[in-house]
């Protein structure tokens, strides 16, 4: 079982950019992610409370912080302001749980935004506890919206007996302030990903994971392909 999942995420990859010269990351991000859910019991928190942290119809949340931006994207002033992310509309079509594997795939349409607001005038943002909360998502995305994207063909796979797992999904930009300094070839096509995991116990009540990622694009060319293992090393 496994082995089929590094295989998923990996053929998602291959599907979505079969050759690569390199890539460029647009930013990175932490946070923490959270489920909710219609069924009984509504926020859903570890296999201890019910057999997959993710089943069909739950709505899946990530909140965060932006870490980096890439030099393409002109403007961002890490001092000056914070940089945040909502992804959200994220609502799980499939969920297969096998032995200790959760399998997850989400509808289309998600989206994610990112925000920037000011660390003087603005509203620090705070997970809280339990989400969503007080502050949590909101005080993740009251600033100026500066990036949005519509995620398409998520996946997420999780090791309970590891508690660590990734994700992945296609993102296309389509709105926000600074969209139109990303290059009009480049607004389409990138990959968002990363690694969701409890490696410690800073994550507060209420979220599940502790999130680390990028969103990124692969170049491609005519002249250089990818191997399964320059894939693997793009995706630890």
């Amino acid at each position: 079982m496994k082995r089929r999942a590094w295989l998923l995420l990996l053929a998602a990859v291959a599907f979505a950019a079969p050759a690569y010269a390199q890539t460029q990351t647009l930013f990175g991000f932490t946070g923490f992610d959270y489920v909710q859910s219609a069924a009984p019991g509504g926020l859903k928190v570890n296999r201890a409370a019910v057999p997959n942290f993710l089943a069909v119809t739950d709505d899946y949340h990530a909140v965060g912080f932006i870490t980096s931006f890439s030099p393409i994207v002109v403007g961002p002033d890490m001092v000056a302001n914070e940089y945040t992310f909502h992804l959200y509309d994220a609502t799980v079509a499939t969920s297969t749980l096998v032995g200790d594997f959760l399998e997850v795939s989400f509808q289309d349409n998600a989206r994610v935004r990112a925000f920037e607001d000011s660390r003087s005038t603005g509203t620090a943002a705070v997970y809280g506890i339990n989400p969503p909360n007080a502050t949590s998502p909101s005080t993740f995305e009251d600033g100026s919206l500066i990036l949005g994207a519509d995620v398409d063909q998520l996946v997420l796979i999780y090791d309970y007996s590891t508690s660590q797992g990734n994700f992945l999904g296609n993102a296309n930009l389509d709105e926000g302030s600074l969209l139109g300094q990303i290059p009009p070839g480049l607004q389409a096509g990138w990959i968002m990903s990363g690694l969701a995991g409890r490696p410690n116990a800073t994550v507060p009540d209420g979220y599940v994971n502790q999130l680390s990622g990028e969103l990124v694009i692969p170049t491609a060319t005519n002249s250089r392909h990818g191997s399964w293992g320059s894939l693997k090393r793009l995706y630890r």
